[in-house]
């Protein structure tokens, strides 16, 4: 080899562990092996697929914090009102022992009831209405402000004012009517409507596992709409709320309709009992899809660290040892140069 081609081959040489000094401080610096995948060589394929693993359980476990948010609070909410039904349904059952006493207590307190029912049933979380179905912009209960003597509300309240002491079962019968009347009944006309038919909400929680969590104010987890939950709370509380000393003076038929008011809260307490156990369940599976995330997106981190990054110490030991050669080739370049000029003066 002649003098010429070895320096050509030291410059060559040298060229190629300055682009590793480039490579080594870039990796020490940044502590990844590359910029872009096609620099990890073979393991690009895999840090791709692992890479796309991770984003959808990222986007998997948002979605399933998000929907478990508004399943905790449709929880709370179904337990308000389930509370305030089994409640309802003592004080009813209380009052056909006080006779014309505890009448217009009685009045006052599901008033009341009847006016935090309707709140609860309107309640919202992050803007959207929790339990309208899809028209997430709507009240499920329209103007709340006036229900309390609204259509439904009036239409009970005359019903009731006919009560004698033979006719408590045919206005029993007239009330569920006219809550479900068009011009009577109590929720929106999407929640009366195309809500009964859609789909309920639901979330993504994995790849072909789909959680139907919604609740609808308008029918329960069974399908029942004349006589679901939300539906007999609120008629049953307009009926207790219509009541008047003159109704009390029908006793046996004040006594039947109490005993037939209270029955149907307690049946609806029980009805909210089997919601909110249904929607916990949903609860429990979108929380067991997010842990499983959880613990398979450690190990697929771990996986991509292996891949893409680099360690520290091991790097800038190459980096060192590295440097260290292109300065001794540098030397030995400038030695074989000076030589190549000795040689040319003689």
């Amino acid at each position: 080899m002649t003098i010429i081609s070895t320096i050509g081959a030291m410059a060559a040489d040298q060229a190629r562990l300055r682009e590793r000094i480039e490579l080594l401080t870039r990796q020490v610096s940044t502590g990844q092996k590359g910029i872009t995948h096609g620099e990890l060589g073979r393991d690009a394929r895999l840090a791709i697929d692992l890479r796309g693993d991770v984003a959808r359980r990222e986007a998997y476990s948002a979605a399933a914090d998000v929907a478990l948010g508004r399943m905790g609070a449709a929880q709370e909410v179904l337990k308000l009102i389930g509370d305030i039904a089994s409640n309802a349904a003592a004080e009813a059952a209380r009052a056909r022992t006080l006779g014309a006493a505890g009448v217009d207590a009685l009045a006052r307190s599901a008033r009341s009831a009847m006016e935090e029912v309707v709140a609860l049933l309107n309640t919202r979380y992050e803007n959207e209405y929790l339990f309208a179905g899809s028209d997430l912009a709507s009240a499920p209960v329209p103007n709340a402000n006036t229900f309390t003597t609204g259509p439904m509300a009036a239409a009970i309240a005359t019903e009731v004012a006919g009560l004698t002491d033979l006719n408590a079962g045919t206005v029993l019968s007239n009330v569920r009517a006219i809550s479900t009347d068009p011009g009577t009944r109590p929720f929106s006309a999407h929640l009366e409507g195309p809500a009964l038919t859609e789909a309920r909400r639901a979330v993504q929680v994995a790849d072909g596992e789909r959680l139907s969590w919604g609740v609808l104010a308008s029918q329960d987890q069974s399908g029942e709409v004349d006589d679901s939950w939300g539906r007999s709370v609120l008629r049953g509380l307009a009926t207790l709320a219509a009541l008047t000393p003159a109704n009390a003076a029908q006793a046996t038929g004040y006594d039947n309709l109490l005993s037939g008011v209270a029955a149907e809260l307690d049946g609806a307490a029980k009805d909210l009992a089997q919601e909110e156990g249904a929607l916990g369940a949903r609860q429990a599976r979108a929380e067991a899809a997010k842990e499983r995330h959880a613990d398979l997106m450690v190990a697929l981190r771990s996986q991509l660290v292996s891949l893409e990054q680099v360690d520290p110490a091991e790097v800038s030991a190459t980096l060192r040892e590295t440097q260290v050669r292109l300065e001794a080739s540098y030397v030995a370049l400038s030695s074989v140069a000076n030589l190549s000029l000795a040689s040319m003066l003689r």
